[in-house]
């Protein structure tokens, strides 16, 4: 069953919010689609990079956003894998991608990426912290390399009760499922 996953960033004069729809399938073999992310997890974009959904839903992306969308799936494997059962792989497929085009930021998809896996698999990724450099006029993610910034202001995560298009969203359930498989999907 696939999952959005509503990213924002609010900074002292604008944001980044980037709505992410994605599933996720354990496997005994590894697959044939996708792109290999790490040792056991594979990315597959190809549902946003071909076509937007016919719902208008969605954004087609570029080849250079999917790329932030594998960077930000292999920033999260080592953490989606120990939670796999051994000897399994996993494929994510990205179904869909929301986000207001005047004031987007590539980083945001990794940042989506990232919050979409800790929440599939009911992991804490660290890295999570962003702050924002005025001089640059970006915000900077505790994932990128560290460069000079000198003035800082914060930032604020936040979770939103509605996606982009104004559906109410599901409520984030807490970490550490009790009755959950590997992946923490519930058990019947």
């Amino acid at each position: 069953m696939s999952r959005t996953t509503a990213y924002r960033v609010l900074g002292p004069t604008w944001g980044v919010a980037v709505d992410l729809t994605a599933d996720s399938e354990v496997v005994a073999a590894p697959p044939h689609a996708g792109d290999r992310v790490g040792a056991r997890t594979w990315l597959d974009v190809a549902p946003v990079l071909d076509h937007p959904p016919a719902d208008r839903t969605g954004l087609r992306l570029t080849p250079a956003e999917g790329g932030r969308l594998r960077q930000g799936a292999g920033l999260a494997a080592g953490a989606v894998e120990a939670v796999l059962p051994p000897g399994r792989h996993v494929v994510l497929t990205v179904h869909r991608v929301l986000f207001p085009e005047a004031d987007f930021r590539a980083e945001g998809l990794i940042g989506a990426m990232l919050t979409w896996c800790e929440e599939e698999f009911g992991i804490d990724l660290p890295g999570g912290a962003v702050v924002f450099d005025r001089d640059a006029d970006r915000f900077v993610h505790a994932w990128e390399e560290p460069g000079p910034v000198r003035d800082l202001a914060r930032v604020r995560v936040v979770r939103p009760a509605r996606d982009l298009l104004g559906r109410p969203l599901p409520v984030r359930a807490r970490r550490g499922r009790a009755q959950g498989d590997a992946t923490g999907r519930q058990q019947p």
